[in-house]
């Protein structure tokens, strides 16, 4: 059996171990109190911010006693003395000017939360705002506009106002080497006229005069005369086709070479050779002068 004895029984090395412990805790617990004494820090002056805290907490005070005076100098009974910034509502205006206090506080969230209108009218699409509270409420309404700026409410005098739209300056279109969106800004022409030009212009190989536009199903007389001012044709651009290498679908791509033209034109070079101008084409009957006025463009030899 085991004595309690023999729990503080050591050995030398371990007495010595202890007695070493016993010192350090002993020269560490001295070490402190020595310490502190010599080296006490500094205390913390707060009298100062104390002081800060004090004059704030006094000018709040001082601010919401001005505040207070400011609007009992109003007359809440009276509605003429409330005028209300609808983009800047306090509870006690929206309550003068006879909104009741569940609209009211629905308004105000409306604008902390950010929102804003625009014109007077729009107070109307308040949640719990009818036609009849708006009116009752109108003539007590104003807008901020601008910086420190308000304009009062005149929507029972149905005023109107003279508004001059600017006139949109349109650039001139060389219709040879225009795309769609140039054509499309010329007014009355939209995307729609504007792809037809381009697809007949590619048929003709160019325009080398501007009328031809007339020939355009839809584009009237009245529509070319509202665009004439704004186009112009360069003739340099047609691009034209050689009448004795030319292949069948080449030419009669052209809206003014007729089927028996072309046929004709083909049997001719396979019979006779090929055409030396423009009297070849007329002499055996190809072609009228009329037509040779506007092929001339679009022809070469």
């Amino acid at each position: 059996m085991i004595n309690w004895k023999d729990y503080f029984q050591f050995t030398r090395k371990e007495r010595n171990g202890i007695i070493f412990l016993i010192a350090v805790i002993v020269f560490v617990w001295i070490a402190y109190f020595i310490i502190d004494s010599f080296f006490k820090p500094n205390a913390i002056d707060y009298s100062h911010f104390e002081k800060q805290v004090d004059l704030f907490y006094n000018s709040i005070k001082t601010d919401s006693i001005i505040e207070n005076k400011d609007s009992t100098n109003i007359n809440f009974t009276n509605k003429d003395s409330c005028i209300v910034d609808i983009n800047a509502p306090t509870l006690n205006f929206l309550l003068c000017i006879g909104l009741n206090e569940h609209l009211s506080k629905t308004w105000i969230n409306y604008i902390n939360k950010g929102g804003s209108f625009h014109k007077i009218e729009d107070v109307k699409k308040l949640w719990g705002m009818n036609d009849s509270i708006f009116n009752s409420i109108l003539p007590y309404l104003t807008i901020t506009v601008h910086e420190n700026k308000f304009e009062y409410n005149t929507y029972p005098k149905e005023t109107k106002r003279n508004y001059t739209k600017p006139e949109k300056k349109i650039e001139m279109v060389e219709l040879n080497t225009a795309d769609t969106a140039q054509l499309d800004a010329l007014p009355g022409i939209g995307s729609s006229f504007a792809s037809r030009i381009v697809k007949y212009r590619n048929r003709l190989g160019g325009f080398y005069d501007k009328e031809q536009l007339k020939e355009i199903y839809g584009l009237n007389q009245e529509l070319y005369e509202k665009i004439s001012p704004y186009i112009y044709v360069d003739v340099f651009e047609v691009k034209k086709v050689n009448i004795n290498t030319s292949d069948y679908s080449t030419l009669i791509q052209n809206p003014y070479f007729t089927k028996e033209a072309v046929k004709a034109i083909l049997q001719y070079r396979k019979k006779s050779g090929k055409f030396n101008n423009a009297n070849d084409l007329m002499i055996h009957q190809i072609i009228s002068q009329e037509e040779w006025a506007k092929l001339k463009w679009y022809v070469e030899f």
